[in-house]
């Protein structure tokens, strides 16, 4: 196959069929699985189903994902992510961020990827306060390909392409991005005082 056929075969295998939509009413967000190809007139029919007050396509569903994502023609549903604990193996001592809270504030968060003990280069999830809206996270510590040199920079109200908020940082390359370090990172930039694992949405979609 040449690399004509190859993007011809890749096009038809993308073909969208239908759109994730972000309804916001008096500032909550909903999300919406809208089987119509066109973005604009998906994002209408969700904001006018839940009558809200602005509506966005956030994300594409393509035909190869149609049966996955339960998209049908025509067919509006509300997409709701259930957020349960993650179970864990380990020792409570390990995770003293998540027991005795107290009147502590404790926050919910979702990684889309396994991070390992020894740390990734890049980390992506999702995180949300007292039940509110799900907000995106992205942490690295490389620019262009390279470990990072300079000091930390972590933007607490970043706004990723779909609008969505959230927080996105570069860390110096010596820094660990593993679990714990990237808890600690989102804590001391949201003003949370811990976090407790959880299954969620995918932030490749929210974003």
């Amino acid at each position: 196959m040449n690399i004509g056929d190859s993007i011809a075969c890749y096009m038809t295998k993308y073909i969208v069929v239908g759109w994730i939509v972000r309804t916001e009413t008096a500032g909550r967000h909903r999300y919406w699985k809208v089987g119509v190809v066109d973005a604009d007139r998906a994002a209408a029919i969700a904001r006018d189903t839940a009558s809200a007050d602005t509506a966005t396509a956030v994300a594409s569903i393509p035909s190869h994902a149609a049966s996955a994502f339960g998209v049908s023609p025509g067919v509006v549903t509300e997409v709701v992510w259930e957020s349960r604990p993650v179970t864990h193996t380990l020792e409570l001592s390990e995770f003293e961020d998540q027991i005795g809270a107290g009147e502590k504030v404790l926050g919910e968060i979702t990684f889309d990827i396994i991070v390992p003990e020894k740390g990734v280069a890049n980390v992506e999830g999702c995180y949300r306060i007292n039940g509110g809206n799900w907000q995106v996270y992205y942490l690295t510590n490389r620019d262009k390909g390279a470990p990072w040199t300079g000091a930390p920079i972590v933007r607490s109200k970043a706004v990723f392409q779909s609008g969505i908020s959230g927080v996105s940082g570069v860390v110096p390359g010596g820094w660990i991005l593993n679990k714990k370090t990237i808890k600690k990172i989102l804590a001391e930039a949201i003003g949370v005082d811990g976090w407790i694992e959880v299954t969620g949405p995918d932030s490749l979609i929210l974003k």
